[in-house]
Formats: C-alpha cells, structure tokens, sequence
C-alpha cells in the first residue's frame, strides 16, 4: 500500500509538471491574433506630412510662429539686368561715320548729275558710278544702324539710329543704363511701367520693347528700358535686380516668415502643425516676395495658422529621408 501511494505521488507529480510547463509555454508564445499585431508595419505617414515625437521636436529645436495678416499688392516679380553698353559705343561710332559717307556720297551723285544735264563736262557713266556709290554707302549706313537692334533687341533701334551716339554718350558719363527686364509668364508691351529695386531706392522705368534673345530659364521674351538719372549708376553692369509690375488692386494676404520657407519640387512650401506629432507641408501659391517675408492669398492657410520658423529644412530631410528607411 505505500508503494502504491508512493508511485501515485509520483505520477501526480509528474502530471502536474508536465501541465505547468504547458501553461507556462502557453502563456510565453503569442497567439495567432497577437503574431499577426507585432508582424503588421506601422502604415507610413501620407505624402507631404513627418511624424515627430515630440522629445524628437525638442532636439532639432522645432519652433512656431503665428501668421499675421499683410496686404497683397498685386504685383508680380521679375529681374533686371544692366547691359554692358560698350559696344553701343562702337556701333554708334560706326554709323555716324557711315552717315557722313552717305551725305558726302549723295550731293557728289546729285552735282554730277546736275552737271550731266547742263552739259558741263560730266559724263553718264560718272553719274551713274556716283549713283551706284551713294547706294553702297547708304546699305552701308541701314545696316551699321541695325546692328543696334541686332546686338540689344527691336526696343533700342525703336529709338531710331540718331539718338545712338546721344545714349552712348550718356552711358559714358553716368547718366544713363539700358536695363533688360524679365517677367515669367508675362507678355509686357511698350510703355508699361516697371518698378525696379535699385537697394536702396528704386526707379520706374518705361518698357521701350523687346530685348534681343529670350531667357532659357525663366522662358521669358525679355524686354528693354532706359534708366536714367543720378539712380543709373547703381544698377550697375552684373548686378541682377528685383523689380515688379503692377497687376492689379491690392488684396489681403497672410505674411510668411523667409525662415520659414523651403523650396522643393520646384515651389515654396511652408511647414505647419497638422494631427498629433505631426507636420504638414503646405504650398504657397501665389505667393509674392517682401522684404519681411512672402506674402500669400488665404487658403490652404488662414489667419492663426502657425507654421515652421526653426527646422523646416530638418523637416524636408526627414520627409526626403523617410521612403529609403522603410525600405531598409
């Protein structure tokens, strides 16, 4: 009887092991519900949008600021340029001597052939080298005043081949620079007005017409302009300018701080607080440049909104970055 009661404990000992370490494996793997959880990724944040803990947000030092209100005017941006005008020098030189060839060459054919009809000793064929001379040297003349047109555009030879020498001799002394003026997108015509960022000052000029050869980057005609006066020094040969034109009445706007603004994907963006921990690149269409900021028409942003002033370029590197870390 005790051995009996002996092997009982045994096998009950046993049983009650073998039922542990099957409750304590039980426990210890997850089910099926459980694996499926720790296998699925966490879905990747929407285009556009960076998710930041906000220990994270302490450390690249993110900052906000509120948008404030400023007026549109309705302008639009453009650059100026001053042209080198040393050639116009040469070409004005050049036709003020074709002219006085051309002179002398048509009172020579007109007093021989004068001479032809009274019979006073001049012969048909002198009238008629004088003639084909007086022609050589007028095509002479028509074609050193279309070098104007053709080395700075159709909007300086408008000016007409006796006002070269008096522009050259301007530039010469200060007084005068020939701007090339370039707006994307925009067809300007003679006679608009053109405000031009001489830093400090500025000037208004007058479009004269187009300039000799467009822009390949901004794919802009180019137009030409006269800046005269005791400013023209400043715009200086190299220098690019800011100048703008007026499109219409002025319109309210919300000021975008510089330190705010990235460019990519061939636009401006701005960073603003979006869901919890996260940020949300917005757009700024229509956006026009001030000395403060840029300005932009309300929309996608709106009056209260806060936006990005400190790290909006770590932002865009975390955006950039996040596709390649999902694929390792």
């Amino acid at each position: 009887m005790n051995r009996l009661h002996a092997a009982g404990l045994v096998l009950a000992g046993a049983l009650l092991g073998a039922i542990g370490i099957e409750a304590a494996h039980r426990s210890a793997a997850p089910d099926a519900d459980d694996a499926a959880k720790a296998e699925a990724p966490e879905a990747p944040p929407p285009v556009g949008t960076v998710r930041l803990e906000p220990e994270a947000a302490q450390q690249v030092q993110i900052r906000l600021a509120l948008l404030t209100g400023a007026s549109v005017t309705g302008d639009q941006p453009g650059f100026a340029r001053a042209l080198d005008l040393s050639a116009l020098a040469a070409i004005a030189s050049e036709a003020q001597a074709a002219s006085a060839v051309a002179d002398a060459s048509s009172r020579e054919a007109a007093r021989l052939a004068a001479l032809n009809k009274a019979d006073a000793g001049a012969a048909l064929k002198d009238v008629e080298a004088a003639r084909a001379q007086a022609a050589a040297d007028k095509a002479r003349l028509t074609l050193a005043c279309q070098r104007a047109g053709l080395e700075y555009g159709p909007g300086l030879a408008r000016l007409g081949c006796p006002a070269l020498g008096e522009l050259a001799r301007e530039a010469a002394g200060g007084e005068l620079t020939l701007l090339r003026l370039d707006f994307s997108g925009a067809a300007l015509r003679p006679g608009d007005s053109i405000t031009v960022d001489l830093a400090p000052g500025t000037a208004q000029v007058r479009v004269l017409g187009p300039a000799a050869a467009g822009d390949s980057q901004l794919q802009s005609v180019g137009v030409l302009a006269l800046l005269r006066g005791p400013l023209a020094p400043r715009a200086g040969v190299g220098r690019v300018l800011a100048a703008h034109r007026r499109l219409g009445a002025a319109q309210a706007g919300l000021l975008v701080p510089r330190e705010a603004i990235v460019r990519t994907e061939g636009g401006l963006f701005a960073w603003r607080p979006a869901a919890k921990d996260t940020y949300e690149r917005v757009p700024l269409d229509g956006a026009v440049a001030s000395p403060q900021g840029w300005i932009v028409p309300a929309g996608r942003l709106k009056a209260g909104d806060s936006v990005v002033v400190s790290g909006a370029g770590t932002l865009l590197g975390l955006e950039h970055a996040a596709p390649a870390a999902a694929e390792d």
